[in-house]
């Protein structure tokens, strides 16, 4: 997979510069655990203080509703949000999902003067590869989508891609689409500067607070249940990640949600020889299952084509409530 990067790179990979990775941010979260009891009732729960929780803790509060608490079974971004690349493209190929996007990109950049909180934003611009003329097409058909709603974006040469990122193998390529607007950052803190947000606007955040399980009545939800006692509400919002789907089936009235932990690789150098620059654009290559972005190094990640946990297992795999932080090594 690395015949991408040039030799000073896969010289790189062969050194001791080779760790396995273990994240170091331990700082508090803004929206600290509250010491006392939970509220009797609300309008809306939320379980889950990943980046998907917050998010909705967030806009649900910007919309108005004040009524809201979310639980979180650890900390704040300690799921599979902490592990998230980071990395906000536009580059999709349905116009609803390039203006989500769009717009993730535009609230990310400012949540960091709305809340004081440094989200890691850096816009670095991404570079999608193509090795065939059919996914030459397809960038064709993406950046005309992009353009047409006023995202910039271009098919460019593979000499303008060589200049853009040097370390970069070109040879077999036939070309590329750049992205100039698309940017990075640090998926945890952005969790914690939504968390933040929502706070100030009203939500109640309880961490170490697990759900139990949800109470229905005649298919309406009547509250939760909750390792600290009841509450009672007339919403539920499962965020709860990888655990969402035995959440689901623990329900009163079991909910079969299609969503499963699975096994997943990247790999992280040191500091290179020659540090890339901060704004170094993200690569995507489809045809090889890897992109590679920067983050003090080359982070570099694979899609696989074959995982460990088959969808067969799906009623025997569960993951722990107490797995939260560390990475297989």
């Amino acid at each position: 997979m690395f015949y991408r990067l040039l030799s000073v790179v896969q010289r790189q990979r062969t050194s001791q510069g080779w760790q396995n990775w273990s994240p170091a941010r331990s700082g508090a979260s803004t929206a600290e655990a509250h010491s006392v009891a939970l509220p009797a009732q609300t309008q809306v729960v939320i379980c889950g203080g990943g980046i998907m929780g917050t998010s909705v803790a967030y806009h649900l509060s910007k919309m108005g509703w004040k009524d809201i608490v979310l639980l979180e079974q650890g900390r704040l971004a300690a799921g599979s949000t902490r592990f998230c690349a980071g990395i906000l493209s536009t580059a999709r190929h349905l116009t609803i999902e390039q203006k989500m996007a769009d717009y993730s990109n535009k609230l990310y950049h400012q949540l960091e003067q709305e809340t004081g909180i440094h989200t890691g934003y850096i816009r670095t611009g991404s570079i999608f590869l193509a090795q065939n003329q059919d996914r030459l097409i397809s960038l064709k058909r993406v950046n005309s989508r992009l353009n047409v709603i006023g995202i910039p974006s271009e098919i460019i040469s593979l000499k303008r891609v060589a200049e853009l990122h040097p370390l970069l193998n070109v040879h077999d390529l036939v070309g590329a689409m750049h992205v100039p607007e698309d940017a990075v950052v640090s998926s945890a803190d952005v969790a914690l500067a939504l968390a933040s947000a929502a706070s100030q606007n009203g939500v109640q955040i309880y961490d170490r607070t697990s759900v139990v399980h949800v109470m229905v009545k005649k298919g309406q939800v009547t509250g939760v249940e909750t390792d600290k006692g009841q509450i009672e509400c007339q919403y539920f919002v499962n965020c709860a990640g990888q655990w969402a789907y035995e959440l689901g089936l623990s329900n009163e009235e079991p909910i079969s949600i299609p969503l499963h932990a699975c096994e997943h690789f990247y790999l992280l150098t040191r500091p290179l020889e020659t540090p890339l620059q901060s704004n170094t654009p993200t690569i995507v290559d489809a045809d090889g299952r890897i992109y590679i972005r920067n983050s003090t190094g080359a982070l570099s990640n694979r899609n696989e084509p074959k995982r460990s946990s088959q969808l067969q297992g799906i009623k025997t795999l569960s993951t722990p409530y107490t797995f939260r932080f560390p990475l297989f090594s």
